[in-house]
């Protein structure tokens, strides 16, 4: 799925996340405003963000290997990486 623009339903979102553990909590990217279409669905480990400001998101991904506090999630983006 990734590099396309996917208009995903509830039932296929549903049937993606299955393969993920059911106690992860799912994230957006947050920057300025409005939404996207899923273009790509990521497993990765977050904590919360150590020196958090208005513009910047709540959390911080990390290398769960490394870090001593980290949460596993659902990361969905709206749009390509690149853009």
């Amino acid at each position: 799925m990734s590099g396309e623009v996917y208009a995903m339903t509830v039932t296929e979102l549903m049937e993606r996340l299955q393969k993920y553990p059911q106690e992860a909590r799912v994230f957006v990217q947050g920057y300025e405003d409005g939404f996207d279409d899923i273009s790509m669905i990521e497993e990765v480990t977050i904590r919360p963000f150590p020196d958090l400001r208005w513009y910047y998101g709540k959390y911080e991904k990390t290398d769960p290997e490394t870090s001593l506090v980290g949460e596993k999630a659902v990361l969905l983006f709206g749009r390509e990486r690149s853009e």
